[in-house]
């Protein structure tokens, strides 16, 4: 597991990722800081949704009055994920939830603009090699990650 999220204004305890979920914005009510972190309400019947990965990291930095968000990882290719859904998928807008190996969960982004997704064929080109696409989540909000409050 990569331990790379960087800045974390509430906690210096981040521990590596161990779980990534996704939602479009537009399944999410809102997302309010509260305390040392944040509320966040979807929308009646809406749920997460989970991005098996081989590796992760995150990172959100400062720029300017807002924060930059990125979040990629490795996913496995041949038939684990169809490349026409994440082709669909670099149409919406997402939050990323991350869970640390501690079990504390953050959220990335907002409901305002969301995280854009990138794929990449990360296939390394032998017959034999690993096949698979580097998906990128990246975009700009005015929260760095914050705790998600229970």
């Amino acid at each position: 597991m990569n331990k790379d999220i960087k800045i974390n204004p509430f906690c210096s305890a981040m521990a590596g990722i161990k779980a990534l979920h996704f939602i479009d914005i537009k399944s999410v009510s809102s997302i309010l800081p509260s305390g040392e972190g944040c509320v966040l309400t979807l929308k009646s019947g809406k749920s997460w949704s989970q991005i098996h990965f081989k590796k992760a990291s995150a990172e959100s930095v400062p720029d300017g009055n807002a924060y930059h968000h990125t979040v990629e990882t490795t996913v496995p290719g041949k038939g684990e994920n169809d490349v026409s859904d994440l082709m669909t998928m670099t149409e919406g807008r997402y939050v990323i939830r991350i869970t640390d190996n501690n079990g504390i969960k953050w959220i990335v982004g907002d409901e305002e603009e969301g995280l854009r997704l990138s794929i990449k064929d990360s296939t390394d080109g032998s017959a034999d090699g690993e096949t698979g696409y580097t998906v990128t989540f990246s975009g700009h909000s005015l929260w760095a990650q914050m705790k998600l409050n229970p």
